[in-house]
């Protein structure tokens, strides 16, 4: 009888030991793919906008996916250009992020493996910004962004911040 109870016993520490491990791994590899995929860093405005034209240089002429202009930060007016339903898809490697904080003069740069973005759970496959109420009508697929193709995906600025979006 006592030795059935250390088999369980055994077993049930060995269950909680593994468990505990992975969920280590799991935080500890979420930690680390942030802090290799996030970089911020304080620059000057003039440094930022620099770094924001030599971005958007590369996409001259093409237009974004998104486009945002806010008079302030209650009040983005959004428009999405939609591509064609019957557009080639092409498979996304990385989307790039690149947002200034005017107020802060935080520069940060985001680089988000396509492989994430195709895994992470969204509402029926569409993603949404802002306000749900307030830009229900703005939701995009993985299929819309994909449909795009490689380029520019969003750019906006209000008066606090600048954000440019591009897949790669």
């Amino acid at each position: 009888m006592a030795s059935n109870k250390r088999t369980w016993l055994w077993v049930v520490l060995g269950v909680v030991g593994t468990l505990f491990v992975f969920f280590v791994l799991l935080v500890g590899g979420a930690v680390y793919m942030f802090r290799t995929h996030v970089h911020n860093e304080t620059v000057e405005t003039a440094t930022a906008e620099r770094q924001f034209e030599e971005q958007r240089a590369r996409f001259k002429g093409q237009q974004p996916l998104v486009e945002f202009v806010g008079d302030d930060d209650r009040n983005d007016n959004a428009v999405v250009h939609r591509p064609e339903a019957g557009a080639p898809r092409v498979k996304i490697n990385s989307i790039r992020v690149l947002i200034y904080d005017l107020n802060q003069n935080h520069l940060i740069h985001v680089d988000i493996p396509g492989w994430l973005v195709r895994i992470v759970p969204q509402n029926n496959g569409q993603f949404s910004f802002q306000g749900e109420e307030q830009f229900a009508r703005h939701r995009l697929t993985i299929e819309d962004i994909e449909r795009h193709g490689y380029g520019l995906l969003l750019e906006g600025r209000n008066p606090n911040t600048r954000i440019l979006i591009w897949s790669e």
